[in-house]
C-alpha cells in the first residue's frame, strides 16, 4: 500500500511527465526545451521509481531493480540542469562538451550492470522478501558529482542573472529556485531522514519544482525565452563602446570598438596607450559636447561621453560612445552642397554667394585686404534662346560656367547670380588685378563653340568690375559691378569695365 509520500511522488512523476511534454513541444523554437524536458523525463523516472518500492516489496527481484532505475533518473536530471543553466546564461553546449556530459550516464550504466558481482555501488542484502540496500563507495562518487554538476550550473545562471538586463533577472531566479529545491530534498534525504525511517524526501521535493515548471511553462512559457544580457546587448551593437576608469585606462570594450578603434597593428585601444586620436579628441573636447573625429585613415566619429558615479557620488569611470558617421557625412556634405549650387551650371547658386559675400565683406572692412568683383552677363543671350532654343542656350551658360569655374582660384566664388548674369567673387584682389581676371575669362569664353543645327554659337561675355570702398556693403558692392557691366554692354559689349570710384565724403 502507498503511503503518503510515496503517492506524492507517483504525483510529481506524472506532474514532470506532463511539464515534459508540454516543454518538448517547444524545442525547434527554443535551445532551453530540450533540457528541460530531459530534467523532467529523468525527474519522472527516479520520482516514479520510488513511489512503486513499496508495490514491490512483495518482490524482491523487483524491488532492486527500482532501486537501480532511481540513479540513471538521478544522472538525468543533474547532466539536463547543468546543460539548461549552460544555454541559460548565453552560452552554447559544444558537441565536447554533450559528449562529456555523457560520460557519467555511460559509466554509471556499466557500474549498474556490473554491481551484482563488486557491489562498488550499492550493496544489496536479501532475506527472505526483505531487501537491505546500502551505499557503497561508488554511490557518494555519483552523488558528489550530480551535486558538482548542478552547483556549477547555478554558478553559471547567478553569474549571468548579474549581467542581465533588469526584466530578464526574474528567469534566473524561476530557474534556480525550482533546480535547487529537489537538490536540498535530496541533501535532507541523505543526511538526515535516512538515519531514522529511510524516508526518501526528493520525490516529494520535485513535486514542488515540477508544479514550478508546469505553471511558468503553462502561463510564462519559460523555456520559449533565453534571457539577454547586458554584455550580448553590447556585443550586438555597431556603436563602439568603451568604458574608462577615472584614469582613463579601458576596463572594457564591446567588438565593435575593437574592429573600429584599434590600430592596424591591433594598439590603441586596450593597451594603456594615451596617444590614440580618439584619447587626444576626448581630452581636448568639450565635456558636454565632444562632437566628431576624423581619424587618420577619413573616417568620421560622431562621438558621445557619460560620466559614471558611485552610489556616493564618487567618479567612477566614463562610458565613450562613438558611431561611425562617415556616410552620414558625406551624404550630409552632398546635401549641403547640392542645396548651395546651382542645377544646370554647377556654380554656387544666388544665396551661396549672398552668405559668402556678407562674409567676404565683413572681413575685409575688418581687416583692410581688398574685396573685389566680377559681374559677368552673356551677351545676346536672348537672342540664342529664340533663334536656335534652350537647349543650346542652357548648353552656352553650361560653357560659360565651366570657364568661369576654371578661372576661380583658391579661396574665390564663382556664382549664378541669376539668368544668365554669373559673378566671380575675389577676396584679396585689387580692381587692377580683378580687371586682368575678367579679361582673362572674356577671352576663355571667346575660344568657345556651341554646335548647333546651323552654324556653332560663339559666345561673348560683358564684364563689369568693382572693389568695396570704404563704408560699402555687399549690395553697394554688387550694385557698382552690375553697373559696370552695363556700361560694358552700352560701350558695344563684349568687353570689361570697372566701376567708377566712389567720390570722397
Amino acid at each position: 500500500m502507498l503511503t503518503l509520500v510515496e503517492a506524492v511522488s507517483l504525483l510529481a512523476a506524472v506532474v514532470a511527465t506532463a511539464t515534459g511534454i508540454l516543454v518538448l513541444r517547444r524545442r525547434q523554437s527554443s535551445p532551453l526545451a530540450l533540457p528541460l524536458a530531459v530534467m523532467m523525463f529523468g525527474a519522472s523516472l527516479w520520482a516514479t521509481a520510488r513511489a512503486l518500492l513499496p508495490v514491490a516489496a512483495p518482490s524482491p527481484p523487483a524491488t532492486v531493480t527500482l532501486h537501480f532505475l532511481v540513479f540513471p533518473g538521478a544522472a538525468a536530471v543533474a547532466g539536463a540542469t547543468f546543460w539548461y543553466f549552460v544555454v541559460l546564461s548565453g552560452r552554447r553546449l559544444t558537441r565536447r562538451g554533450a559528449a562529456l556530459l555523457l560520460v557519467h550516464p555511460t559509466l554509471l550504466f556499466v557500474v549498474l550492470v556490473a554491481d551484482p558481482w563488486h557491489e562498488a555501488f550499492l550493496h544489496v542484502a536479501i532475506e527472505g522478501t526483505t531487501v537491505d540496500v546500502s551505499a557503497g563507495p561508488l554511490y557518494w562518487v555519483h552523488t558528489a558529482y550530480c551535486y558538482a554538476l548542478i552547483a556549477t550550473g547555478i554558478v553559471l545562471a547567478l553569474g549571468a542573472m548579474v549581467r542581465a538586463v533588469p526584466r530578464h533577472r526574474r528567469v534566473y531566479v524561476v530557474a534556480t529556485l525550482a533546480a535547487t529545491i529537489p537538490m536540498v530534498g535530496n541533501i535532507l534525504t541523505t543526511l538526515v531522514a535516512t538515519r531514522s525511517d529511510d524516508l526518501h524526501l526528493t520525490p516529494v521535493f520535485f513535486l514542488v519544482s515540477a508544479a514550478i515548471w508546469w505553471w511558468v511553462e503553462r502561463f510564462g512559457q519559460h523555456s520559449a525565452t533565453v534571457p539577454v544580457s547586458t554584455r550580448q546587448v553590447l556585443e550586438v551593437l555597431e556603436d563602439a563602446v568603451v568604458v574608462l576608469d577615472p584614469l582613463g585606462r579601458v576596463l572594457d570594450a564591446n567588438p565593435a570598438a575593437r574592429t573600429l578603434l584599434a590600430g592596424p597593428d591591433g594598439t590603441g585601444l586596450d593597451d594603456g596607450t594615451t596617444d590614440a586620436p580618439w584619447r587626444a579628441h576626448l581630452a581636448s573636447a568639450p565635456a558636454d559636447d565632444p562632437g566628431t573625429l576624423t581619424t587618420a585613415s577619413g573616417t568620421v566619429l560622431d562621438v558621445r561621453v557619460t560620466p559614471m558615479t558611485d552610489a556616493v557620488g564618487r567618479a567612477a569611470g566614463t562610458v565613450v560612445v562613438l558611431r561611425d558617421v562617415t556616410e552620414l557625412e558625406r551624404l550630409r556634405a552632398v546635401l549641403v552642397d547640392q542645396a548651395t549650387r546651382d542645377g544646370l551650371t554647377g556654380l554656387h547658386n544666388r544665396r551661396a554667394l549672398v552668405q559668402r559675400l556678407a562674409t567676404a565683406v565683413e572681413e575685409s572692412t575688418s581687416t583692410g585686404r581688398p574685396l573685389s568683383v566680377v559681374l559677368v552677363d552673356v551677351d545676346h543671350f536672348k537672342a540664342v534662346n529664340d533663334e536656335h532654343g534652350h537647349a543650346v542656350g542652357d548648353r552656352v551658360l553650361v560653357e560659360v560656367a565651366g570657364a568661369l569655374a576654371a578661372a576661380t582660384g583658391p579661396g574665390e566664388t564663382a556664382a549664378r547670380l541669376g539668368g544668365e548674369e554669373l559673378v566671380l567673387l575675389l577676396p584679396g584682389m585689387t580692381a587692377d588685378e580683378a580687371a586682368g581676371r575678367a579679361q582673362d575669362l572674356r577671352a576663355r569664353v571667346g575660344r568657345i563653340a556651341v554646335p548647333t543645327a546651323s552654324a556653332p554659337v560663339r559666345p561673348t561675355l560683358s564684364a563689369g568690375v568693382a572693389a568695396l570702398a570704404p563704408g560699402w556693403s555687399a549690395d553697394d558692392l554688387l550694385r557698382a559691378a552690375d553697373d559696370a557691366m552695363y556700361a560694358a554692354k552700352a560701350a558695344g559689349r563684349d568687353r570689361v569695365a570697372r566701376a567708377s570710384e566712389p567720390t570722397p565724403a
